[in-house]
């Protein structure tokens, strides 16, 4: 591989990349997936048998999908195992608190002291 085609490579994965990520919006990625498309058929052409330009672009595409899997996958992985509940807002749990009434084992609430007025600053 010379250095224009790493170049076209290079090009290709990032804009790729950019297409396929919510960096952007629809028009940018549509712009992107152009400057993909655009890189990988100007690889194929400076690709001396373009057979293995294009088995190159589908391994690379291929590698992508795999990643995206594999981090969709591991993103998973805690509500799999950890069954964590879900969080309620603090009204509710101001209201869940309230019917309990007092025999509620729940802490005090130390007031914060308000800072002393300075005389002579008009507060």
């Amino acid at each position: 591989m010379g250095l224009p085609q790493l170049l076209l490579a290079l090009v290709f994965l990032c804009s790729y990349g950019v297409a396929l990520g919510g960096m952007l919006g629809a028009t940018g990625r549509w712009r992107a997936a152009g400057v993909a498309a655009g890189s990988a058929i100007t690889f194929g052409f400076f690709t001396d048998p373009w057979e293995h330009a294009v088995m190159m672009v589908a391994f690379a595409v291929i590698g992508f999908g795999l990643f995206l899997a594999l981090a969709w996958l591991l993103g998973r992985v805690p509500e799999w195992f950890l069954r964590a509940e879900t969080v309620d807002s603090p009204m509710a749990l101001r209201e869940n608190l309230a019917d309990l009434g007092p025999e509620a084992d729940v802490p005090m609430r130390t007031p914060v002291p308000a800072a002393p007025r300075r005389p002579g600053f008009g507060l």
